[in-house]
């Protein structure tokens, strides 16, 4: 749906003209039904209905990385904001990881703002939603991956704790960090040390830092 009145603007008409070779249709619709259907109402005249987000499979990632001796998977442990799911999802595929694992419930899921976060990591990078973590955490360990939990009272600051090879990251919820039971199945913790008087960074924003530490690491 095209909102009606726009003016003219080459990327609507390149959207027009992709919609039509692919056999899509379109049709103009008053501004004020987009604004319903988009999230927050940022749909800068266009809206596209799709088919559901289609998560991997967590056996289907240990396939493609079996073997491999270096490897990245970021797991957060309910994490609610779909905006930093999103900004977790762009670090990590921009990184180089190959997949990011989020729980089924109590937990953001991919969605308009996700997908809008990520600037379009979801359709490059695995995303897999599992009704377990701890379990997932344990596969993952068969598999050959090192479980590091970010924790700002972890023993072992980034630049000294060995973020290499197979490993997976695992981040905790805005405020509330890891859960216990999660963090007992982390190999070891680590964290970044901070210089100000906030504790902390945001979940999104640890992840980069922490995934390109992984990245530098190799280097």
């Amino acid at each position: 749906m095209i909102a009606e009145g726009l003016r003219h603007d080459e990327g609507i008409d390149e959207i027009r003209r992709l919609a039509v070779e692919a056999g899509v249709p379109v049709r103009s619709a008053p501004r004020e039904k987009l604004d319903r259907l988009s999230a927050r109402g940022a749909h800068q005249g266009v809206v596209a209905s799709a088919a559901p987000f289609g998560y991997a499979g967590l056996a289907e990632v240990l396939r493609s990385t079996s073997g491999s001796q270096r490897s990245l998977v970021v797991v957060l442990d309910h994490v609610t904001d779909p905006g930093n799911l999103g900004a977790v999802i762009r670090s990590v595929e921009v990184a180089g990881g190959d997949a990011v694992v989020i729980p089924k419930d109590r937990a953001a899921s991919i969605g308009p703002v996700a997908h809008k976060a990520s600037a379009g990591a979801t359709a490059h990078l695995p995303i897999v939603q599992v009704g377990n973590i701890a379990r997932a955490l344990a596969d993952l360990k068969d598999a050959g991956y090192w479980v590091a939990g970010a924790d700002e009272r972890g023993d072992q600051d980034l630049w000294h704790a060995p973020l290499n090879g197979r490993l997976v990251l695992v981040l905790g919820a805005e405020g509330s960090g890891l859960a216990r039971l999660t963090r007992e199945r982390c190999d070891f913790l680590v964290c970044i040390p901070v210089a100000g008087r906030v504790s902390s960074l945001n979940v999104a924003q640890a992840t980069s830092v922490l995934a390109f530490e992984w990245v530098r690491q190799q280097a």
